[in-house]
């Protein structure tokens, strides 16, 4: 079984005991099931099959074929409502979820070189192999020739029925990134989509309606709410208890507005989305964005991610590290388990990915191992914390001021606060690192940035030197560089002295070194 939670938030305690925040049971061994097109009729066997009310009609949807009589059979999942500050089980019981986001059905082909898996294979893959997910959250996007039937059809019921199998949870997200209303998505277009949708599975706990991903402008609560209130008012009328997810504008970042002047109605949480560009994931700061309305509303992050600078970010928004941005965020989400989410992206194709083009699970300071980790309960060390020259002696040209000397270096700390910064003026700043000893080196891992900044205020043109018994050597030399995070090789003898050579530090004003760690990997 997944361990229960005790409930460590930040809301005021009551005088009586407070409930656990407990995880959804654990689910027995799932098989691998073949897939055939058959109606909505199966999904109903399957539900039967669990004792819960299924829609009289629905959109077609694949089957699976008949399980062997060996196969254990999925856990009901309890429906889903809110209380106060948090999401609830059917007994009343606090309920983190946890889970990861896929990719929209309708673009699984749009990446011939990622080697696209079919989406049924990839949400059995967020179940298996370690990977324990409570909930899955199912991107669905409206835009082309296809009918709300025929999307629904082909894009959604099929996973609908998957999940119901598998035991978890299913997010149904209407995936707009749109302005809304009369520059934008018209109130009219969401309202047909969640009329067919809603009463479809008003009946089946496993769903979740995640109303409008990320509407951006008006910039204003009240238009919002304007807007959105009567597909609501639609939405209750037919799925009276489903629980609903509801974003805000500017890229669903309005959880404070909706604190303050809620969505009139029951068992609906509030969706923040949250990336590197938003800042260090800090408590003052976290706070502010999201995590003082989660003492008053129920909050759920159905978005965040991050993947260093390079093939796997885009250049502006999902820039992070493990170290200096994702395990933060863990511990703080950690501390707060009346706050659910979804990590953004288990895929290889939209940005930041869990994976690469041929589906290795990316490690260290991309996002997908860690996650992986996350969800399982178990630890995840950051690869900035420990290594060779953590503690060592480190001199610099010069610096920004007493608190980002040289020191911060090599402090193992990745975040904004433990950076060396050279002094402005000093145009071709060098960082010189003594070891404790003599160390056979793999390589050099040169971490520079700014937590939320972009490539802008990366090192730009620079070398790596270590010191052997023979003297300085240049390990790898930089130019043009846009990285936060690359790698030197080491030398096959003993170093006892890495150097930064810097001559040009970045391309950002002030024009100075910003460098976060500087890791000494031993070989």
């Amino acid at each position: 079984m997944l361990r229960n939670i005790l409930f460590r938030g930040r809301a005021p305690q009551p005088t009586t005991p407070v409930p656990a925040v407990s995880r959804p049971a654990a689910r027995p061994p799932r098989r691998r099931r073949a897939r055939h097109a058959v109606t909505v009729s199966a999904l109903a066997l399957v539900v039967a099959a669990l004792g819960l009310a299924v829609p009289a009609s629905g959109a077609a949807a694949p089957a699976a074929d008949a399980a062997p009589a060996a196969d254990a059979a999925p856990a009901a999942v309890s429906r889903l409502g809110t209380s106060g500050n948090k999401i609830v089980n059917a007994a009343g019981t606090p309920v983190q979820l946890r889970g990861v986001s896929v990719l929209a059905p309708r673009h699984n082909a749009e990446c011939p070189e990622c080697h696209p898996k079919p989406i049924s294979d990839v949400i059995d893959m967020t179940v298996s192999d370690g990977w324990q997910s409570d909930v899955v959250r199912l991107p669905v996007t409206v835009w082309g020739s296809l009918s709300v039937e025929d999307n629904v059809a082909q894009y959604v019921d099929p996973y609908v029925q998957q999940a119901v199998e598998l035991g978890i949870y299913i997010i149904v997200d209407l995936h707009y990134v749109s302005d809304y209303g009369s520059t934008g998505v018209p109130q009219s277009t969401v309202a047909e989509f969640w009329d067919y949708v809603a009463p479809l599975y008003a009946d089946v706990p496993n769903v979740i309606y995640e109303v409008f991903n990320e509407p951006v402008a008006p910039a204003s609560w009240a238009t919002w709410k304007a807007y959105i209130q009567p597909v609501v008012d639609d939405i209750r009328a037919v799925a009276p208890e489903t629980l609903l997810l509801m974003g805000g504008p500017q890229w669903s970042t309005y959880v404070n507005q909706a604190a303050a002047d809620p969505i009139a109605g029951n068992d609906i949480a509030y969706v923040y989305h949250l990336y590197p560009n938003q800042g260090d994931a800090t408590a003052a700061n976290l706070d502010a964005k999201f995590g003082n309305a989660a003492q008053q509303i129920p909050v759920i992050l159905t978005e965040f991610g991050w993947n260093p600078p390079g093939e796997f970010s885009d250049p502006v928004v999902t820039q992070g590290t493990t170290s200096g941005w994702g395990i933060p965020l863990r511990q703080y989400l950690d501390a707060r388990p009346h706050i659910s989410w979804t990590a953004w992206l288990f895929d290889n194709y939209w940005k930041p990915q869990m994976f690469d083009h041929d589906w290795n699970l990316l490690g260290g300071e991309h996002q997908g191992a860690m996650i992986k980790a996350w969800l399982a309960d178990q630890p995840y060390a950051s690869p900035c914390a420990s290594h060779a020259a953590v503690g060592a002696t480190a001199v610099a040209s010069s610096s920004g001021g007493a608190t980002s000397g040289a020191d911060k270096a090599v402090d193992g700390d990745c975040t904004n606060a433990g950076r060396w910064l050279s002094a402005s003026g000093d145009t071709t700043p060098t960082l010189t690192i003594t070891l404790d000893a003599p160390t056979v080196v793999d390589q050099v891992d040169v971490y520079s940035g700014f937590v939320g900044g972009g490539s802008v205020n990366v090192l730009r043109d620079f070398t790596v030197e270590v010191h052997t018994s023979a003297g300085w050597q240049q390990a790898a030399a930089f130019d043009d560089n846009t990285l936060g995070l690359v790698s030197a090789p080491g030398p096959a003898s003993a170093v006892d002295q890495v150097r930064l050579v810097i001559t040009d530090p970045s391309n950002y004003t002030p024009d100075v070194a910003r460098v976060f760690e500087v890791a000494v990997r031993a070989a």
